[in-house]
């Protein structure tokens, strides 16, 4: 099971959501994400240039994130229109 940590613009971004989507996006993190973020169950594709990792599709939201020697790093959670600027 993979650690999970959020860096400081994605907390912020994080407290800005609205409480349904922080609900979701609480459920999914905290739940069989960690133990396998890119499987088939959940809707992750590698982002492109100039972004690095992956992307968690949620509904509207996007979750951005990068896998590192055993931790998972979330650096954006945004509206799926202003995620990739």
């Amino acid at each position: 099971m993979a650690r999970l940590v959020l860096t400081s613009v994605a907390e912020r971004e994080y407290k800005h959501l609205p409480r349904d989507v922080q609900k979701r996006v609480n459920t999914l993190l905290d739940g069989d994400f960690k133990s396998d973020p890119l499987g088939h169950r959940f809707n992750t594709r590698k982002v492109q240039e100039p972004f690095t990792g992956y992307r968690l599709r949620l509904g509207d939201y996007r979750v951005l994130f990068e896998l590192e020697e055993g931790t998972i790093l979330v650096y954006r959670i945004r509206h799926r229109k202003d995620a990739y600027k």
